[in-house]
């Protein structure tokens, strides 16, 4: 063990000693987690690259934004959150993947901490970011690792959407069974803007009942529109087929408000 922390420690070493840059994008990384807290939008893009290549946390995502994406992820987070303050555990020199050689990138990772401003739910966020710079010393790639769905259900605005089924006499399992098909509620939960959906039977009622999160209640208009006109599965038109008076057994409620929350 001593011998491997020895080793780690000559790499960071030489990584800091043989790579000018390092210190000057440093300097850059930590301005830009500066700028963010005090939400100085303008001074942080001077930092970035147009070309900029933003790999998100988010899930599913797997191919690189750009710099459009990347102004509206900085806007989105200034736009809804205050008292932002980034408390680093460290701060790193990179090397290239494939040479292992100090490239002038840097590495962090630490704790954000600040709150919503809608809700007033504070954050304490753990996680890891990435910096790869250009000739000019200015940030052409970014990769954030944190748990971005789990961190969003804890203190967003929730835009909750219940529908109810209410399922023809001895149809449950064949509703279950239609509703677990990969174009059910898998491909619902796949959906832009769904954050979180759940789903459930009650037999007493013997009503199916779906209760998703979404990023906003528009998103979900849009997702109706799809699923009653453009769904080539016709899954919404199946799933009356199978409640009380077709399309009055199947009923969707939103918009809901003065959503709240309760912890011990």
């Amino acid at each position: 063990m001593k011998k491997i922390i020895l080793l780690l420690t000559a790499i960071l070493l030489v990584a800091c000693n043989n790579n000018p840059k390092y210190e000057q994008n440093l300097a850059t990384a930590q301005k830009l987690f500066e700028l963010h807290g005090e939400e100085k939008l303008g001074e942080q893009l001077m930092l970035v690259s147009k070309d900029i290549k933003l790999y998100t946390p988010m899930y599913g995502s797997s191919e690189p934004l750009g710099y459009e994406a990347y102004v509206n992820m900085l806007k989105g987070y200034q736009n809804n959150f205050e008292d932002v303050t980034y408390n680093a555990q460290a701060w790193l020199p990179g090397v290239d993947t494939l040479t292992l050689k100090p490239d002038g990138s840097v590495r962090t990772y630490g704790t954000w901490t600040g709150k919503n401003s809608v809700t007033g739910k504070e954050i304490n966020l753990n996680g890891y970011w990435y910096f790869n710079f250009d000739d000019n010393g200015k940030i052409i790639a970014q990769g954030d690792f944190f748990d971005y769905g789990g961190m969003m259900q804890a203190v967003a605005p929730k835009h909750p959407v219940l529908v109810t089924l209410k399922v023809k006499p001895g149809k449950k399992q064949a509703m279950i069974d239609l509703l677990n098909t990969p174009a059910g509620l898998q491909t619902t939960r796949n959906y832009d803007g769904n954050l979180s959906l759940e789903a459930f039977f009650n037999d007493d009622t013997y009503t199916y009942y779906i209760y998703g999160d979404w990023a906003s209640f528009r998103h979900y208009q849009k997702y109706l529109d799809w699923r009653f006109n453009n769904d080539e599965s016709n899954m919404a038109q199946q799933v009356m087929a199978l409640c009380v008076g077709g399309d009055k057994g199947l009923t969707p409620l939103f918009p809901n408000t003065s959503y709240a929350s309760f912890s011990n």
